[in-house]
């Protein structure tokens, strides 16, 4: 992999392609703003509970969405986190739904497309931010066993597939796909993170699907983001300190 020198420093993780390094939303990026409306959009969030996917899914709702629609296999937080998203809106006018589903389970994850959507009183989705993932404790690659790697796989990747072929179908025109991936997925292996093969390894294997999917589909908008380092429940099993506030995830 290729090595970027510059010219901005950034930080001790990532290098800078501009001037300006921010850990922190900004103003320019608010919800609030009227270009970045969401009014009349119908938003799913995967992994929509807690930390980026909650953040992703209260900007939508700041930004006043018709309907956001959030996915996650804990119901406690799935309904502590609706209340907090119905709470950004300022005029109080977007539906807020959630489904507690495991999403690497296809037959189950389609039943809950269906009845998110009909409790959405929506026919079509606008955007899609596909958040939910899982990082295990890491483990060298020599001693990593096999049936942890498949469940890894199914976890991960299998998951991810579900949630993109399942939901094909159900975009709307010019629909946008928002794939939240890793910085380690685009990084060397270094002796400072050991052990984190399968899950970097599946994250880039999920990015080429994204990619597929976007030459496959011209009328759709496809994007992977690199979300920076963010204090989260996933984030702690790595051991490496947040840098970025989780806030920043702003109307994209």
């Amino acid at each position: 992999m290729a090595r970027y020198s510059g010219p901005y420093q950034g930080n001790e993780y990532f290098k800078s392609f501009t001037k300006t390094w921010h850990t922190q939303s900004y103003p320019s990026i608010s919800p609030s703003r009227p270009e970045l409306s969401a009014v009349g959009k119908v938003v799913f969030v995967t992994g929509g509970g807690t930390g980026i996917g909650k953040a992703t899914a209260i900007a939508f709702a700041q930004a006043q969405a018709q309907a956001i629609i959030i996915f996650g296999r804990r119901l406690e937080i799935l309904q502590q986190a609706a209340k907090e998203i119905e709470n950004a809106n300022p005029t109080g006018a977007t539906t807020v739904v959630y489904e507690s589903v495991d999403i690497s389970q296809r037959q189950l994850l389609e039943s809950a497309f269906t009845n998110a959507l009909e409790k959405a009183r929506a026919t079509k989705v606008d955007i899609l931010v596909s958040n939910a993932g899982v990082l295990k404790p890491p483990q060298h690659f020599a001693t990593y066993s096999e049936n942890k790697l498949r469940e890894s796989i199914e976890l991960n990747l299998v998951a991810s597939f579900n949630v993109l072929q399942a939901i094909l179908p159900l975009l709307a025109p010019n629909a946008k796909l928002l794939n939240i991936s890793s910085g380690t997925a685009h990084m060397s292996p270094t002796p400072a993170m050991p052990g984190f093969w399968v899950y970097t390894s599946l994250k880039a294997a999920v990015i080429k699907m994204y990619d597929y999917a976007q030459a496959e589909n011209q009328d759709l908008n496809v994007f992977n983001i690199q979300p920076g380092v963010i204090t989260s429940d996933l984030n702690e099993i790595s051991g490496f300190p947040g840098q970025d506030d989780g806030k920043f995830y702003s109307v994209i």
